[in-house]
């Protein structure tokens, strides 16, 4: 052993030493910064899009989010989201979210990838703005706040980049919103930026954007940035921040007066504060901790540890850099936009995994200054041998790529629809001489676990979706007393509780599943 560290030793004082391949990386780096950033974003892009349609569509958010933004097209009403033709005072939020997922429809068509598609462009957009910001602080910190959100496993599993519903473009609003903060001592008309992204993240996901203001009205107040802005420039950030949502709530208010804002308020206010938590969501105060932010079977474990190492480090004056590169400005932004959120989440009794979403991009962004300080220092400083700085960076490198490797098999890899979409998907289209026909389903759900006569939310936006489909509740009965033409989805080994539909046409059977038809009734 002393043999081959003597080797090393000597490696090291050598010409082709190893303390030499370090720097070399470093200025590979440096210099092609920008082919590994338009690398990462594509990267990022594999894995937003990539089989983005191949998913079995989800029940409650992301149904319910297709239905109404399939409703607003066909109705043409851009307003107000209706579920079955009716205001849809379940799902109570603003109508942005509901129009990106009906601008999806009209550029990707009528199918899931319409339904995602601007949720993964969203994402994918957080990504390179955050990578571009962390660029001030250095060109390796960039690229490893891209590696560490491409390794952002729970938004890729549920609810975020591969989902149709509210959480991408508010977690992207809630981004751009914390890094114009950020610029504001640079230039105070950052300010305007903070507004228009918090009124558009309100117009988005209704009251979870007053975490935007929360964290920045503490923000402005530490940083004494709220007494040196001059009075004119806070009547404009008023102006950004409030005309969006009150033009929309007086052109709402037209349609249904204070029903809609009362229904917002119990959902959103009181039905999530309320003791026990909303719909059975009630979790303890370290439900977020305990599941995401301390989980080791992720990355954000290792990420958390990370940061609380960088602020001992930074903190502590003994073992503070000579050069760091965060001012405290930013420290103390950064820092507000992960707790705030976390904290006033972990507070409230209803918790649901997305709802800290934004907490981890800033929790990526740290560990990446703290990791790119640090291993700027062990591959070009003196007193560390070259071969510890360089094996150092491959551990750190080959474990962040497992993260992104597992979200990938996991995520994108793993996407696979089920048994009962699969047969819609195959029977109808929107050009077929099907479309638009009423149908009834009695069949095995494969989301539900069990046998169904009605339509689940999922099921139902596919139906419409597939074939602009009259869907019935019912099942087979209710298909044999329909008085006009209709179609029927039967599980196979349903045939034997009603032996009267063997006389009716079968258009398909594949099976599992068999498509009858009521036209020779």
């Amino acid at each position: 052993f002393s043999s081959v560290t003597c080797y090393i030793e000597q490696k090291d004082s050598g010409g082709i030493s190893l303390k030499k391949i370090n720097r070399t990386l470093l200025q590979i780096t440096e210099k092609y910064y920008w082919l590994w950033f338009a690398l990462l974003c594509a990267v990022t892009a594999f894995l937003c899009f990539r089989c983005l349609g191949v998913k079995a569509i989800d029940s409650w958010d992301e149904a319910r989010h297709g239905i109404s933004a399939y409703e607003m097209l066909k109705n043409k009403q851009f307003l107000v989201n209706t579920y079955l033709g009716k205001p849809d005072y379940w799902n109570v939020k603003p109508p942005l979210s509901f129009l990106s997922v009906a601008a999806g429809f009209v550029l990707c068509g009528y199918n899931a990838v319409g339904l995602r598609f601007f949720s993964a462009l969203f994402y994918l957009l957080a990504v390179i703005f955050t990578g571009l910001f962390a660029r001030k602080y250095s060109r390796l910190a960039s690229l490893l706040t891209m590696v560490f959100l491409c390794a952002n496993y729970f938004p890729f599993k549920a609810h975020l980049a591969r989902a149709g519903d509210a959480d991408s473009l508010y977690l992207l609003l809630f981004t751009l919103s914390m890094l114009c903060m950020l610029k504001v001592r640079d230039n105070g008309r950052w300010l305007y930026a903070c507004g228009l992204f918090f009124s558009l993240a309100f117009l988005t996901k209704s009251f979870h954007a007053g975490m935007i203001a929360a964290v920045g009205g503490i923000f402005l107040l530490l940083t004494k940035e709220l007494f040196h802005q001059k009075p004119k420039r806070w009547i404009i950030f008023i102006a950004c921040a409030v005309l969006p949502i009150l033009i929309w709530g007086i052109c709402r208010y037209q349609y249904d007066g204070i029903t809609f804002f009362q229904n917002m308020y119990e959902a959103d206010i009181a039905g999530r504060t309320a003791a026990g938590g909303l719909e059975g969501h009630g979790f303890p105060f370290s439900f977020y901790w305990t599941s995401i932010f301390w989980n080791f079977d992720y990355i954000y474990g290792w990420l958390t540890l990370i940061v609380i190492i960088g602020l001992i480090c930074l903190w502590i004056r003994p073992l503070r850099p000579v050069d760091t590169p965060l001012p405290n400005v930013d420290i103390t932004g950064i820092l507000l936009w992960f707790f705030v959120p976390f904290l006033g989440f972990s507070l409230v009794s209803t918790k649901l995994m997305w709802y800290v979403y934004p907490c981890i991009v800033p929790l990526c962004m740290l560990a990446a200054v703290f990791v790119a300080t640090f291993l700027t220092t062990v591959l070009t400083e003196k007193h560390v041998p070259g071969f510890a700085g360089l094996l150092i960076s491959l551990v750190l490198l080959a474990g962040t790529a497992v993260f992104v490797w597992n979200n990938y098999c996991d995520n994108v890899r793993g996407a696979r629809s089920n048994d009962l979409q699969t047969f819609v998907q195959e029977q109808f289209s929107r050009d077929s001489d099907l479309a638009g026909s009423t149908i009834y389903l009695d069949a095995y759900d494969p989301f539900l676990y069990a046998n169904t006569t009605d339509w689940e939310q999922n099921m139902r936006l596919l139906a419409m979706l597939s074939g602009d489909l009259d869907c019935q509740d019912g099942g087979a009965e209710a298909f044999l007393e329909a008085p006009e033409h209709a179609l029927l989805i039967l599980s196979i080994p349903f045939l034997q509780d009603h032996p009267e539909l063997k006389s009716y046409p079968v258009l398909a059977n594949n099976g599992q599943y068999m498509l009858i038809s009521s036209v020779s009734k």
